[in-house]
């Protein structure tokens, strides 16, 4: 696992060695990067790095991985819930890219995501999330027409 050492406007970045389950009791090793941004401060990216030249990127709610370090959370898309077996503890992550697929489910160790998270929590903690929305700035990209620069 690497992370960098963050200032209050760096991004929080962390990379860890997960484990991509491709069928019962069969996986494979996979990079993920997980970066959160204080200006995007409900979401977090995922990035895996499927071969050298290939990415699939994910984002997903900072509280819904949060929540499922205890428990298991979220419906739809994406799902969340710890294993505590053998003495390692894991966070499963089920991404479904589209309903009539199955899920593709993501073993990453407990201790890493807990860490990044924290990290996260120290940039903005939970509650506070909207004082650090530029919500003057999403309306003018909304009312800006192709083209047009956002001043």
């Amino acid at each position: 696992m690497q992370m960098r050492e963050l200032d209050s406007c760096t991004p929080v970045v962390c990379r860890i060695l997960v484990r991509l389950v491709v069928a019962e009791g069969v996986d494979r090793p996979v990079l993920l990067d997980l970066s959160y941004d204080r200006a995007d401060p409900y979401a977090v990216s995922l990035t895996f790095h499927m071969r050298t030249d290939a990415t699939v990127d994910w984002v997903i709610g900072r509280d819904l991985l949060l929540d499922g370090l205890e428990k298991l959370t979220g419906a739809g898309d994406v799902q969340v819930w710890p294993c505590r077996d053998l003495g390692a503890d894991r966070v499963h992550i089920a991404l479904c890219p589209c309903p009539k697929q199955e899920a593709v489910v993501v073993t990453t160790p407990a201790r890493a995501l807990k860490a990044f998270l924290r990290r996260t929590l120290a940039v903005v903690p939970t509650g506070t999330e909207v004082c650090h929305l530029d919500m003057d700035g999403a309306v003018r990209q909304l009312l800006s027409g192709p083209g047009e620069s956002l001043r």
